[in-house]
């Protein structure tokens, strides 16, 4: 993925704070204010499909039961995911990796983070492995995770992927402070925003890792980070993020 020299702005599953998380409306909405790219959470069905959505379960967003990766891929594009948030965006589905790559793709750097929380590999790593290489995605696009066993087995597939390891205090001591980036190849780190430093900017940069934080919705708290040096700030409302940082 070929960074710009210069900070940018991601919409935390779109322009989430305005429109349904992981939808179209929220990937086309973080476009339309200047967004310069956006994260969105990718997971495996069970019948094999890639299929854009964030909770491991799906009553939040849909009223339904039951994990994402239980069910079959034309049952989840058949769960409307918009009413939840407001009745405006009521029919929105769960996108495919190729539906948003095709409608904001060319507007857009993407962040996919593939969700697979267990040790145990599942099979979505060779499926997103054969979509960058489909989409011929190397210079717009990335994958992160929390799960560094899956990383590495992304890299060994395909060492053109870029990709960024995930990580925060709540996680489990054995990969709490992302002590993983050491054991294996990844060019970015995504921390929670609240353990990051100006030292830690420094650190990692001096080993040539870019720095990605997350989630960050207050302005003084991206003004911090902007001048802490890190690379690009996760935001659920881009707009304000944008507006605050230009008038800093």
């Amino acid at each position: 993925m070929i960074f710009p020299p210069h900070l940018l702005i991601f919409g935390h599953r779109g322009a989430s704070a305005h429109a349904p998380e992981n939808t179209l409306s929220a990937f086309r909405l973080a476009a339309d204010v200047g967004a310069h790219g956006i994260e969105l959470d990718v997971q495996r069905t069970v019948d094999g499909h890639l299929i854009i959505h964030h909770d491991r379960t799906l009553e939040r967003t849909t009223g339904e039961q039951g994990r994402v990766d239980a069910w079959n891929f034309a049952d989840l594009r058949a769960l409307d995911v918009g009413c939840w948030f407001d009745d405006r965006y009521c029919g929105e589905r769960m996108p495919t990796p190729e539906e948003v790559v095709e409608d904001v793709g060319d507007h857009l750097l993407l962040n996919f983070e593939l969700i697979n929380d267990t040790p145990r590999l599942n099979g979505i790593e060779q499926l997103a492995v054969d979509f960058f290489r489909r989409m011929a995605l190397w210079d717009r696009a990335m994958i992160s995770s929390f799960n560094p066993l899956l990383l590495r087995a992304v890299h060994r597939l395909e060492p053109r992927i870029t990709l960024g390891l995930i990580w925060a205090p709540f996680l489990p001591w054995y990969v709490r402070h992302g002590w993983w980036r050491y054991l294996i190849e990844v060019d970015a780190l995504h921390p929670q925003y609240n353990v990051v430093t100006s030292p830690f900017v420094r650190r990692a940069h001096h080993h040539h890792w870019r720095v990605h934080t997350w989630t960050v919705n207050d302005s003084q708290q991206a003004r911090k980070l902007a001048a802490a040096g890190v690379d690009i700030i996760h935001t659920d409302d881009p707009a304000v993020i944008l507006s605050s940082l230009a008038s800093a």
